[in-house]
């Protein structure tokens, strides 16, 4: 088990895809206070203009609560939850702990791979520090699909993954796709069952139910580093 021991480095760039699409919510919201509001006209307009404010409220709650629930099962803690910056996940105090790059939604830009291991993998609820207990949540069998939704680092070197296991044909980018004929959906060992059904996209790249997910070592996957 590879073990990090780096204490003050530089965290790493997160990837592009991830603040647009964590953000996309308040950018929105900020295009919207920039522009002059219109006086009120009717009663009709007034009450237009505050169910779209209450839309709007309500779609950055729900941005915001994803990713605290991500980082809830990841075991991820971020200097600056709400901008996803200063991520890590470890034993801070100790110096024994891993930067983390976040990537959590799952859609056209995300990153997948898949488990190249012949043995497969288990899928912890934690990244591997020294003395730490991580419990399997999972196993994922060799040509299991997998989205890639955090990435933990010692150094520049990627030594876990936190992954989720979704359906293969729930990928757009998996029609007519080489690599998901190579990689797809395979018997998983669950630990437990959790609520919700069945694995399932709830909306392009984000996934709830049932999901095997957890911590990986980098040396189980192969990453597509194009895309898919």
């Amino acid at each position: 088990m590879a073990l990090s021991h780096f204490s003050f480095r530089k965290l790493p760039a997160l990837r592009n895809t991830l603040l647009p699409g964590l953000l996309a919510v308040g950018a929105c919201s900020a295009g919207e206070s920039a522009t002059p509001a219109a006086p009120p006209v009717t009663s009709t307009a007034s009450a237009s203009a505050s169910a779209a404010t209450r839309a709007s409220a309500s779609a950055g709650a729900s941005v915001a609560d994803r990713l605290a629930t991500f980082l809830q099962a990841s075991g991820v803690q971020c200097a600056d939850a709400n901008m996803a910056k200063g991520c890590t996940a470890g034993n801070v105090d100790a110096g024994d702990f891993y930067d983390v790059e976040l990537s959590p939604a799952c859609g056209d830009a995300g990153l997948f791979a898949g488990v190249a291991q012949v043995s497969g993998v288990e899928a912890l609820d934690a990244a591997p520090t020294t003395g730490s207990r991580a419990v399997a949540r999972a196993r994922l069998a060799q040509g299991q699909l997998v989205c890639i939704q955090a990435i933990g680092r010692a150094g520049q070197n990627p030594l876990y993954y936190y992954v989720i296991a979704i359906p293969a044909d729930s990928v757009a980018g998996c029609k007519n796709n080489p690599a998901c004929g190579t990689y797809g959906d395979r018997p998983i060992q669950r630990s437990k069952s959790v609520p919700g059904g069945s694995c399932h996209a709830a909306a392009p790249g984000q996934y709830v139910g049932d999901c095997a997910q957890g911590w990986v070592g980098a040396d189980a996957l192969d990453v597509f580093s194009n895309g898919i």
